[in-house]
């Protein structure tokens, strides 16, 4: 455990801060792993900058090794997450991302070692995103649930600007050494810190929970928590933990569909694709800013935005702002795709600084709801019986839906136009922000238990309905 100073009664939710800013050391290396293709991969093809000889197709094999990684890594998560534990789970995820960094670091000695690196980043990211958003709702007080969850999100898209700013200073292996001491930071500073308390009490380890409760709230007066926790654990778990529970019980299959589909209208914004393609999007602003630097400016907004929408959720809630999210995405894309409408099919001259100005407002407006908040809501919205099978399947629906995005986007930049990709995606933006409004349960300021109730209510009310119908 931490020292003194990090056992106060004072009631404060500094604990709270610390152990999510500690876990978020790996959402970083999460985003330098999927980011680290941009600079690094036209390296490979340098032969001055690599030993062995890199084709295209070898390359592309390599960007690909990485989502193989992540399914890997969701079903390994999904697997061990209650049996050992969400901090164990954490610790042994960063073995993975510690084993990539050697490989990539070693890999002078056989391009080999890169594929396996790619996919070892993979599995650490995958077993991350599973167990991350689940720690961090289960350690948190409702008040500040927002704030904290969305952290993780912020730090992630800090990985990606870090490793393209990265990308101009330092070798694939300085890097790779880079990977291994943020890896080893991490292992010294999260092993101190306790488990989730609603796992404990999983395992009646009332003790266990009551220590972890007296650390994240800064008090010894938790006894009344720790009873509510105890009352709401026993009850979720009753439902059973089998996958079957996962669409046989009602809250459990109606959670998991608004996930699914929440993990789809957000990619389906097209977020993940232009994100790839950021720089060839930029070009025609390059007499005004380099794409390189136009894409450093729109990361770090989306961090800064982040920050914003954690503050924003716990104020004005999480549904609000995605609807606005959503809705404010279809206006920037609408705009966009007229923008190269124009620019294609007319001869009108429309300002070369256009296309940086309404991709930065798209990540903005992104960031601060959809973005953000849909990896909050992912942490609150399933019992704790079925929350790591329910995680998989919305994570493996999330790798999915960025695969066929970001296709979607290649074949019609390459054999239509690149403006029916933006009409498209602005269409589901609108469809996204419609759903949310009219189908998704507000979580704000609600204990855990509290939004199953809420999810629950909805079948009650039809139950008594056809009741009284008949």
């Amino acid at each position: 455990m931490f020292p003194n100073i990090f056992d106060a009664d004072d009631g404060s939710a500094l604990n709270e801060y610390l152990a999510v800013t500690i876990a978020c050391i790996l959402s970083i290396l999460c985003g330098i792993h999927i980011g680290w293709t941009s600079p690094y991969i036209p390296k490979l093809l340098k032969s001055e900058d690599y030993p062995f000889y890199i084709s295209n197709e070898a390359a592309s094999y390599i960007a690909i090794f990485g989502p193989i990684g992540d399914v890997i890594g969701e079903i390994t998560c999904m697997l061990t997450m209650d049996r050992l534990g969400r901090k164990n789970n954490f610790l042994l995820s960063a073995v993975p991302m510690l084993l990539s960094g050697i490989l990539i670091y070693f890999s002078y000695v056989s391009p080999l070692l890169i594929y396996i690196a790619r996919l070892m980043g993979g599995i650490g990211m995958g077993w991350i995103m599973s167990v991350l958003p689940v720690y961090v709702s289960e350690i948190s007080r409702p008040s500040i649930r927002g704030k904290l969850g969305v952290i993780p999100v912020a730090m992630y898209t800090f990985g990606i600007v870090a490793v393209n700013l990265a990308g101009n200073y330092l070798s694939m292996y300085h890097l790779a050494l880079v990977v291994i001491g943020i890896c080893f930071i991490f292992l010294a500073t999260f092993v101190g810190m306790p488990d989730s308390p609603y796992l404990l009490l999983m395992y009646d380890r009332q003790d266990g929970a009551e220590k972890s409760l007296n650390f994240f709230r800064r008090t010894r007066n938790v006894q009344r928590e720790l009873f509510s926790l105890e009352k709401d654990v026993k009850r979720q778990i009753s439902e059973g933990t089998h996958y079957k529970n996962l669409f046989t019980v009602y809250s459990n299959r109606k959670a998991l569909m608004l996930m699914v589909f929440a993990r789809i209208f957000q990619q389906l914004t097209g977020t993940t694709a232009f994100t790839m393609y950021n720089q060839e999007l930029l070009q025609d602003s390059k007499d005004i800013l380099e794409p390189q630097f136009g894409v450093f400016i729109i990361s770090f907004i989306q961090v800064l935005m982040g920050f914003v929408s954690g503050n924003l959720s716990d104020r004005f809630g999480r549904i609000p702002l995605m609807v606005y999210s959503s809705a404010s995405c279809c206006v920037c894309l609408i705009l966009t795709g007229s923008y190269f409408t124009i620019r294609d099919f007319s001869t009108i001259s429309l300002p070369s600084w256009f296309p940086l100005v309404l991709l930065t407002l798209f990540f903005m407006v992104f960031q601060i709801g959809i973005g953000a908040l849909v990896a909050v809501i992912l942490g609150e919205i399933f019992s704790a019986s079925i929350k790591p099978k329910a995680i998989c399947v919305v994570n493996m629906t999330f790798s999915g839906t960025v695969l066929l995005t970001t296709k979607f986007f290649q074949v019609s930049r390459d054999y239509i136009h690149i403006s029916v990709a933006f009409y498209g995606f602005a269409l589901f933006s609108l469809l996204g922000a419609i759903s949310f409004k009219v189908f998704y349960p507000e979580t704000k300021g609600k204990t855990l238990e509290e939004i199953q109730m809420s999810l629950k209510s909805d079948n009650r009310e039809k139950s008594e309905n056809s009741t009284i119908e008949k």
